[in-house]
């Protein structure tokens, strides 16, 4: 997990955007397009989940996906035209989400459902660690090319250390597979339980965080008066603070549930994007400080809301193939994302962007909502799911 958020997800972000800027002819304007292949990748996720099933949850799946990623990594100097790189990004997403994916289900289905709340809590740290390292070492390379490729060798030697250490998880079985019917049933009847309405909530979370994040260095100092270095020393400092958060997120959850703490955390995000979107407005010298706090405040609550959606989205799934419900939940995050930068834009073009937060703090709001809406609206559809015994039960 480590080296999924350096190699693919941080080196990608810092390191392939200037490439694309010394590489191609107006490249500046191609950098927000192509960057979106890789935001996309995980819309084609659920894809996986029958790949994953079929072949038993082998060592060797996340195996050859690193080694795949390692030979997209090293072909990026290769890739003479724009369009080749829009597809090797795009690949490279649906490796992330694939990773991201299989991972996850080795807590589900290895470990009792007691204990995947502190193990997803450290799972997503190993995560938020690996971008920390990688966003570290691909600031200080100076050339773009040079960092993919080192990037790519040590993908090639995660492949090989997969191989070695990593254990194997039990897919759903090919009994359940049968009984659930085909991908497009399972994926209706896990939409039109409450994991749909929890999944719907989360991509419009992930929505209200990335239109935020996209244009960040240029937002703060737009809009917020703070210069790159400030905004980034705030936002790195934070993200260390917040790496001491991840070993009690998991004793939080399993006291107050998954679903509790999913919602304090999106509603204290809710009242931070409130505040940017004051600061916004009437934004002077003396409010640095407290928009200083705020870039704090929104990146804790991160962790929190990243570890209660994904027990969450398990916990709603149980009994209806966590493989594809796990697929399903990476796609919705990544359709959040990609709407994201596309309203990012238009909000800017036709309005600016000192009206980015609002928009955030009404996603987020609408995102809460749902996710709540998920814990308390008593579904009546008549769907057929599978138990943990693997018989059938109708839900209605």
């Amino acid at each position: 997990m480590v080296v999924l958020g350096a190699l693919n997800v941080a080196f990608n972000i810092m390191l392939i955007p200037q490439h694309i800027a010394d590489s191609y002819p107006d490249g500046n304007a191609l950098i927000g397009i192509v960057m979106s292949a890789w935001t996309a990748g995980p819309l084609l996720s659920p894809l996986m989940s029958k790949y994953m099933r079929l072949t038993e949850g082998r060592q060797y799946n996340v195996a050859k996906l690193f080694l795949l990623n390692a030979v997209l990594a090293f072909s990026v100097p290769y890739c003479t035209h724009v369009s080749l790189l829009f597809l090797n990004l795009l690949i490279q997403g649906l490796i992330y989400a694939g990773i991201y994916s299989i991972l996850n289900l080795l807590i589900v289905k290895r470990f009792e459902e007691s204990q995947w709340h502190n193990r997803t809590s450290m799972l997503v740290a190993a995560f938020i660690i690996g971008e920390v390292i990688g966003f570290a070492l691909a600031g200080v390379m100076t050339d773009p090319i040079r960092g993919v490729s080192l990037g790519g060798v040590g993908l090639l030697i995660t492949s090989i250390f997969c191989l070695r250490v990593l254990p194997t998880y039990h897919a759903d079985n090919a009994a359940g597979n049968q009984n659930q019917g085909p991908v497009s049933g399972q994926t209706k009847a896990l939409l039109l339980s409450p994991f749909g309405l929890m999944v719907l909530g989360w991509a419009l979370l992930c929505f209200s965080a990335q239109i935020m994040f996209l244009p960040f260095p240029v937002l703060m100092e737009d809009v917020f008066l703070l210069p790159p270095l400030q905004s980034s020393m705030a936002l790195s400092v934070a993200g260390l603070i917040a790496l001491g958060f991840y070993p009690f997120i998991g004793s939080l959850t399993t006291r107050y549930g998954a679903d509790n703490v999913l919602i304090s955390a999106s509603a204290v995000k809710v009242l931070v994007f409130v505040a940017f979107s004051f600061c916004a407005i009437s934004m002077t010298d003396a409010l640095i400080p407290f928009a200083m706090l705020l870039i704090a405040l929104n990146r804790w609550t991160w962790p929190f809301m990243m570890t209660g959606a994904q027990i969450q989205a398990s916990t709603l799934s149980k009994g209806r193939g966590n493989t594809l419900a796990l697929t399903l939940f990476m796609a919705f995050s990544g359709a959040g994302n990609m709407l994201a930068g596309v309203m990012n834009s238009y909000v800017t073009a036709q309005l600016g962007i000192e009206y980015v937060p609002m928009f955030a703090a009404a996603a987020c709001f609408l995102g809460v909502v749902l996710v709540i809406g998920s814990k308390l609206y008593p579904f009546r559809v008549s769907t057929r799911s599978l138990t943990s015994k693997g018989l059938l039960n109708e839900k209605g």
